[in-house]
């Protein structure tokens, strides 16, 4: 959110700042990087005779009695005297692991990314399909089902790892010759010599390992940028692996990086960027629209997709790391460099986008279902600056009668930046405040950061500095002391288990046994955890230090990406234990990491309100998306800047389909709350967020069913068809869930239509107007169509075959609309069929792990009575899906206590309106219940169709309970 830039503009025009380029290194300053590059380039230069210095000792492998996995000991030639583990491990489900870290090592090279990372309950299980057979010059096992053949091929000299699918190569390892693990060794010892026999395998020997490591010691003991010294106590550590997709052109994730989904080139004569991507967690001012740059987020999982398939690695590294992406031969080439770490990478096989989500999230857990209000709309600005103005805000909302669930908090809410502390001053009633709102029912946001001011009157200072659990400085004694918002400041080290138990003493709403607690708080108040990359506004690109020492011994330089997702996490896991039962906490975080997606939210940072942003800013999401973190969005109007009425109502379009929807700004922008809007913008945006909360609904079920898979709520046009290469660099526009509609945000100054490009050949419909857009009798390729977006308009089409859930009765905030009863959209496909979900609990607990639940599937069908063309039924039913998931109770079932307390409610079906529908029926009619034969005489209209729309029978109140099955029969 802020920077040290930010501090500074407090005292001097905002106009004066700007993204700084010179506060974050480039590759050529960072020494591991500039070796790992120039490596790289030593190679490319060598060309045919570059021969990696790696291989695996055969007299060495030794298989698992499972024959899950085999070890082997890997030696370099450049280095006999040092020794490498390897351990290639095949999982249940297809994905390979593999390990090498250095043997009799001086120190230890930080191991435990992975454990952050990795679903710990159950346990990750071994493959007992996998049979490795060990030969003269490779390992190698083969497995698979159904058509579909997996191979893994260990390659002795030079160490190489090839996976295949039906014979084609889909992921290699080393296979350009870029592996190095920088061992150990004393800061005396000088290049070592090549020995005996060994030395004949080393191409392009010059002096010793000058050939492959360079003749400089780069950067190993000590690193100077700016007026910042690392020392290196370790020396060089750092970890060069290329990893190869010979058979995939485009590759996605990897984030944070503002830029394409399908990411450009780094390398090669195609390049966009001439520095490669950065994973990093870092504080970025106002960053670029179109960069490479590092921002907060560091999630390293990289798919690639082609017409052969699509599979993806997960590099379990927490340090800082670059990664080249290159072009080549249809394929892609990527060279990762990361500052420290084992070799650790899951090859996540596919062969398909569904089978890579699932697979990545059996490893690092599927996203976390989200509190119900979560979903809605949310009010935040820095700074709501007293409760009265908090007050004010809520009361405009419900003048204007424009939705709103939950209202924020920035930092000034705290007395000198001390969170968990209101100021007096200007919040001197917070817990009223907090009831106020709650009692219209919505929820407030508060802000606590993971700086702590150090000061002798602030008690969760004393407390972690009396636990000594705070980070250290290199010596590895005392506190680290930098600046952030509250000026001198320290920082909880979330790796010490000491300080989990202190986080959850401090979010208490009541004392225990006399020890501190938040008690101007709720059981109901969401928390947002921002600059924990960590930002240091005195401190090397704006964060900590990279020799800090952290719990166990291990330098913050190991541990960086890591670093903010402990802080997320431990965050939810006091808002779990606050109440008694527990709620489900909802968390916001700005830094993150693989596994994230099990706890929190997260939105793209200090973007600008800018419409390169806006257009960026959906491109983010959808990455972020693909690499697990389901739960995100961009601040609605942008962080800086005063946005113009047409750029905010065309932000409000963009953030009504984002799956986090928030509306944030700068303290020194305009205020901008949408009741401040002139007319008709100020309609057309309560519009928007009215269409918004009809859809809650369908929000919820995708949210759902990504919770149990892993895939993305908004998803790519590549994951809904795989097949159709038009569309794998397609990411300005997107579907939502299962759900069937398709949307493409208007991103562009004045722009009154938008092209909508469609990979099937199935009609399509335009959500308000029910505009079709039917596929061509002699074209089933691909197809662009134009469709109207005016400045009111959101461009959004159902895709016929699919069956809508909404709640069209406008509230003031979500949790009104529990009983509201709901309208269901079919939208007959080609054939006159549709389906679709709906799934319902609580919004707020976790009863829904027991079966508290409701989750309905419907379907339509239009069938042909007796043989005739014209005598036919469309038929729409419902039927209980929970009953055919696993572990799930049917709503049917007497005892699941929430689908009775919506029968109770009498929570129904209040409309079906049924889409592309050709005639005008002769009757309609609804059946409850096996056997039932319908009763006729419910009221119904028909709209024809013409040539552009659709025809549309609408069916006023069937009156069936949304628990029921039931059928609905419309004869023609």
């Amino acid at each position: 959110m802020r920077s040290l830039s930010l501090l500074i503009a407090l005292l001097v025009s905002t106009s004066t700042l700007a993204f700084k380029r010179d506060s974050f290194k480039t590759c050529d300053q960072s020494g591991f990087c500039r070796r790992g590059r120039t490596l790289s380039a030593r190679a490319e230069a060598a060309s045919e005779s570059w021969q990696s210095p790696y291989y695996i000792d055969p007299s060495s492998i030794l298989r698992d009695p499972t024959d899950a996995f085999f070890t082997a000991t890997v030696k370099s030639t450049i280095y006999p005297h040092i020794q490498f583990a390897l351990e290639v491990r095949a999982h249940e489900d297809g994905v390979i692991r593999v390990q090498m870290d250095e043997l009799a090592r001086l120190r230890r090279h930080y191991d435990e990314a992975a454990s952050w990372a990795l679903v710990r309950d159950p346990p990750l299980s071994t493959s007992a399909r996998t049979r490795w057979l060990v030969g003269e010059k490779e390992t190698r096992t083969r497995y698979g089902s159904q058509g579909t053949t997996f191979e893994v091929v260990v390659q002795y000299n030079p160490l190489k790892v090839t996976t295949y699918l039906n014979g084609e190569e889909q992921v290699v390892l080393n296979g350009r010759g870029l592996l190095h693990m920088e061992h150990f060794r004393t800061k005396d010892t000088q290049s070592a010599q090549i020995e005996g026999a060994e030395a004949q395998q080393v191409p392009l020997q010059v002096n010793g390992a000058a050939w492959f490591e360079g003749e400089e010691q780069d950067a190993w003991w000590e690193e100077t940028w700016l007026t910042w010294t690392d020392s290196k106590p370790k020396g060089p550590e750092s970890l060069s692996l290329d990893i190869t997709f010979p058979n995939h052109p485009h590759v996605y994730g990897i984030p944070e990086h503002a830029t394409n989904m399908s990411l450009p080139s780094t390398t090669g004569p195609d390049a966009v960027y001439t520095d490669p991507y950065r994973l990093y967690n870092a504080d970025v001012f106002e960053y670029l629209a179109d960069s490479s740059v590092a921002l907060y987020g560091a999630i390293p999982l990289m798919h690639a997709h082609g017409k052969k398939g699509t599979v993806a690695v997960f590099n379990a590294i927490g340090s800082d790391t670059w990664i080249d992406v290159g072009k080549k031969n249809g394929g892609t080439e990527t060279h990762w460099i990361s500052e420290s770490g084992i070799l650790d990478v899951f090859i996540l096989p596919g062969p398909d986008p569904a089978s890579v989500f699932s697979q990545y999230a059996r490893l690092t857990g599927t996203p976390m279902l989200p509190p119900m209000y979560s979903l809605a709309y949310h009010q935040c600005r820095w700074n709501y600056v007293s409760s009265e103005d908090v007050r004010t805000v809520q009361r405009r909302f419900d003048e204007e009668d424009i939705p709103l669930d939950v209202i924020w908090l920035d930092i000034e809410y705290a007395e000198g930046h001390k969170y968990f502390m209101w100021d007096e001053k200007t919040f001197p009633d917070p817990v009223e405040m907090i009831a106020d709102i709650e009692a219209k029912e919505r929820k407030m946001v508060v802000i606590v950061d993971p700086h702590l001011k150090r000061e002798s009157d602030y008690p969760v200072y004393n407390m972690a500095s009396d636990l000594a659990v705070l980070v250290k400085p290199k010596s590895g004694e005392g506190e680290y002391e930098g600046w952030c918002w509250p000026g001198s400041s320290s920082w909880i080290d979330f790796f010490n288990p000491k300080s989990w138990e202190l986080w959850v003493k401090l979010f208490k709403t009541k004392s225990v046994d006399g020890s501190w607690a938040w008690t101007q708080s709720s059981e109901n108040v969401g928390i947002w955890n921002d600059m924990n990359e960590p930002s240091v506004f005195n401190g090397p690109e704006i964060s900590m230090p990279r020799d800090n020492t952290h719990y166990g011994g291990w330098e913050h330089r190991d541990v960086h990406n890591i670093n903010g997702m402990l802080f997320a996490n431990q965050t939810y896991n006091a808002l779990y234990h606050r109440s008694d039962p527990p709620k489900r906490p909802f968390v916001l975080t700005r830094a993150y990491y693989a596994g994230t997606q099990r706890f929190a939210a997260i939105w793209t940072g200090d973007n600008l309100g800018t419409w390169e942003h806006m257009a960026v800013g959906v491109k983010m999401v959808l990455s972020n998306g693909l690499a697990g973190m389901v739960f995100a969005g961009s601040d609605v109007g942008g962080f800086f800047g005063n946005p113009d009425p047409e750029m905010l109502v065309r932000w409000y379009g963009v953030g009504v389909f984002s799956p986090f929807f928030r509306a944030h700004a700068h303290i020194d922008t305009k205020r901008r709350e949408p009741y401040l809007l002139d007319e008709p913008y100020k309609g057309m945006v309560k519009d928007m967020l009215r269409l918004r909360y009809a859809m809650l609904p369908i929000w919820y079920t995708a949210f759902k069913e990504s919770s149990l898979t892993g895939i993305p709520i908004l998803r790519p046009q590549y994951v809904m068809f795989p097949n159709d290469e038009q569309g794998f660099g397609i990411d300005d526009q997107f579907y939502l869930g299962s759900s069937g509609l398709l949307c493409k945000p208007v991103t562009t100054r004045g722009a009154i239509s938008a092209a909508i490009y469609l990979s099937d050949a199935q009609v399509y419909y335009d959500y308000v107007s029910h505009t079709a857009y039917r596929p061509s009798t002699s074209k089933t390729t691909g197809r662009t169509v134009t469709v109207p977006a005016a400045l009111h308009e959101i461009p959004l089409l159902i895709r016929g075959g699919s069956i809508l859930a909404t709640r069209e009765r406008p509230r003031r905030s979500s949790p009104l609309m529990k009983h509201d009863p709901f309208t269901l959209r079919v939208a007959l496909d080609i054939d006159g069929g549709a389906k679709g979900e709906l799934y319902l609990d609580d919004g707020e607990g976790f009863g829904y792990q027991q079966g508290e639940l409701v989750w309905r599937a419907f379907q339509a069908s239009t069938t042909h009575l007796d043989g005739g063309k014209k005598a036919r039924e469309i038929v729409v039913r419902s039927d209980d899906h929970a009953a055919a998931v696993p572990g799930m109770v049917s709503s049917s079932v007497p005892g699941n206590v929430f689908a009775r307390t919506l029968e109770e409610a009498d929570v129904r079906v209040e409309r079906v309106v049924v889409i592309g529908v050709d005639a005008r029926p002769v009757s309609v009619s609804v059946a409850e219940g096996e056997g039932d034969a319908g009763v006729l005489g419910l009221e119904w209209t028909y709209e024809a169709g013409d040539g552009e729309k659709a025809g549309v029978v609408t069916i006023k109140d069937p009156a069936v309970g949304i628990t029921k099955d039931w059928a609905v029969v419309i004869r023609f």
